[in-house]
């Protein structure tokens, strides 16, 4: 082998290992971009919990899984009207 190809496989990798670089600083940029703010994790535990318990609070009442659905969805708006309508 000569010198000249020792020389062009040498520039070869190290454009490769650039290049491998740049795609991982790119998949980083990407996967901090997708995981989103920490308020909005906050605000979708804070629904589902609400979910969950109206839910509950809904089939205890009217032991239904449509109105368990329904009473799901408004989470917890529903919560607060049964805590004001509970005899």
């Amino acid at each position: 082998m000569d010198d000249d190809d020792f020389e062009s496989e040498d520039a070869a990798t190290s454009e490769l290992d650039d290049r491998i670089e740049e795609l991982s600083e790119r998949i980083e940029q990407l996967e901090s971009q997708m995981e989103g703010p920490d308020h909005c994790r906050g605000l979708s535990l804070v629904y589902g919990l609400g979910m969950a318990l109206a839910t509950v609070l809904s089939w205890d009442r009217n032991g239904s899984i449509f109105w368990c659905i329904g009473h799901g969805i408004l989470s917890w708006g529903y919560v607060i009207y049964f805590a004001l309508t509970q005899h």
